[in-house]
């Protein structure tokens, strides 16, 4: 290694623009691009949080945070150029070429981890209120599901390996226009029979055929959380031992003329076709779901969600 080298300013400018945080490996600053890239990932996650909740005449609609490191990188990596010890060893990645090779690896390696793994999503409405509201960020676990797409792009297909059970919130395909991805909860699956009557969802379980006798309609069990004088309702819904809450309107009339009729079945009750699921979103007088457009479709789902915050 050198021991006479000084980081040309120039370079840094350059790289501080385009590279932001891994401008400080050109510099051989190690914990201030610890720093910077934590500091950007944090403005980056507001960021998102903020935009998503955003009306149009907002002051900040359209600002981002991060933006401030286009212009804060270059200009402390290239006050460091000006104050650099030439007698500090150089690592080797303290060359613009191995920074710029160290970007590529690591954006490939999210990009393939957004594709195959993990991808974080950001919900555009309130459809899943009160436990996610409008902007709420959620990670989705794609692992086993067979639906990879990066940024509306279909990469890959594979056969679904992994599990959907009653309950569970998945990122789908819209059936409708497959170019949006929605989120809901999954209330049914193949087999099973839904009722949808007086803001409460009766599920006869697809009958297993060993069983002697098949269980008839029951209703979702429903507690109390709380409730506004405005008619606002929070209830704990339990589906299949997963518990979770979901908000009614009292004061809103169930849509009945708009749901989705099905062949054979009558109003407001559906047949769950095999290899498809019945979504409700959770503030259930507030979701366009499959009471009123269908079923979802198996090679439809994209992942399910697994954290939230």
């Amino acid at each position: 290694m050198s021991t006479s080298w000084k980081p040309k300013g120039f370079i840094a400018i350059i790289l501080g623009v385009l590279l932001q945080p891994f401008v400080f490996l050109y510099v051989n600053k190690f914990r201030l691009f610890i720093t910077y890239l934590a500091l950007t990932i944090l403005c980056y996650l507001l960021d998102i949080k903020i935009q998503a909740s955003a009306g149009e005449a907002d002051w900040y609609q359209g600002i981002y945070l991060t933006s401030v490191f286009i212009i804060i990188c270059p200009l402390h990596a290239f006050w460091i150029t000006k104050h650099y010890n030439a007698d500090k060893k150089r690592p080797w990645f303290a060359n613009w070429w191995a920074v710029t090779l160290i970007y590529l690896a690591v954006s490939v390696a999210l990009i393939l981890m957004r594709i195959f793994s993990f991808e974080p999503f950001t919900l555009p409405a309130s459809s899943m209120a009160p436990q996610l509201d409008k902007g709420s960020q959620v990670l989705i676990s794609k692992i086993g599901f067979g639906n990879y797409r990066y940024l509306g792009y279909q990469i890959s297909r594979s056969p679904m390996s992994a599990k959907v059970s009653r309950g569970d919130v998945v990122a789908f395909q819209y059936p409708q226009n497959p170019d949006y991805t929605w989120l809901k909860r999954v209330i049914g699956v193949g087999g099973d029979r839904i009722v949808y009557q007086n803001k409460t969802v009766y599920i006869k379980k697809a009958c297993n055929e060993r069983a002697d006798i098949c269980a008839d309609f029951i209703p979702l069990e429903q507690s109390l959380v709380s409730q506004t004088e405005g008619g606002l309702k929070v209830l704990q819904e339990v589906n299949d031992g997963k518990r979770y809450q979901i908000l009614l309107n009292e004061n809103h009339h169930e849509q009945v003329s708009h749901y989705f009729n099905q062949v054979g079945s009558e109003k407001a009750e559906w047949i769950i076709p095999k290899n498809h699921y019945f979504v409700l979103g959770d503030s259930r007088d507030n979701s366009s779901d499959s009471r009123f457009w269908g079923f979802v479709p198996k090679d439809n789902v994209i992942g399910k969600v697994i954290y939230i915050w």
